[in-house]
């Protein structure tokens, strides 16, 4: 099993990009790298080496960067990843379409970068993938329809971006979510709270079971 060890670096710190051809790191904690944006910054930048007690313990797996910066939309955000193939670093994924925080790598060697859109509905751009038992494969998750499916409480629903949670394989993957009733407003869910189960099935996130927490004050019927 793969483990990881996690270096962080400060908020000054940069990556680099293109995919296939090598690229250097040396920047990656000062200089946006491979970004779309203008006038970018670097908010975020780090790695993840392998730790398998194997002979290739210590080795590069994985480095990322999280951006900010202005686009033609305006004020903007991105992420660029990096995979190490053993000899140099490729781009493994990039983009800009959200606000994105640090990855975590879990011990099934599922790598989540949560992100989330602009504007009041804060929608998910997160990032999802798999590494592979060849240990350089990395395979992206689907998660545009994980929520087709799941039976809510009747007449509540998820009307903003959720927060998954992948850390812990042992006691399962989940979404956590406020509830809104039809006449709430935007701003304030008012149906209660939801944690929906996740499974990976294939190269897809589905979900599964909801468990729901009602109001304060007020009782499941």
């Amino acid at each position: 099993m793969l483990l990881r060890l996690a270096i962080f670096l400060p908020v000054s710190l940069a990556l680099a990009t293109p995919a296939i051809a090598q690229i250097s790191l040396k920047s990656i904690g000062d200089t946006c790298l491979e970004t779309e944006l203008d006038e970018c910054k670097v908010l975020t930048a780090g790695y993840f080496n392998r730790a398998d007690y194997g002979d290739d313990e210590g080795a590069p797996l994985i480095a990322w960067q999280t951006q900010a910066g202005i686009s033609e939309y305006g004020v903007m955000g991105g992420f660029v990843l990096f995979r190490h193939d053993g000899d140099g670093w490729a781009v493994l994924d990039k983009g800009f379409d959200g606000y994105f925080q640090m990855p975590s790598l879990n011990d099934e060697n599922v790598l989540h970068l949560p992100g989330y859109s602009q504007g009041t509905g804060a929608f998910n751009t997160d990032r999802l993938f798999r590494l592979e038992d060849d240990g350089t494969t990395w395979t992206p998750i689907d998660m545009d329809n994980w929520l087709v499916g799941v039976e809510l409480p009747e007449d509540l629903e998820i009307w903003k971006g959720v927060a998954f949670d992948f850390s812990n394989p042992w006691s399962g993957y989940v979404a956590r979510s406020g509830l809104w009733r039809p006449d709430d407003g935007n701003c304030c869910p008012s149906g209660g709270s939801a944690v929906i189960s996740l499974e990976i099935e294939g190269d897809t996130l589905v979900g599964k079971e909801v468990e729901y927490i009602p109001p304060t004050g007020e009782e499941e019927n």
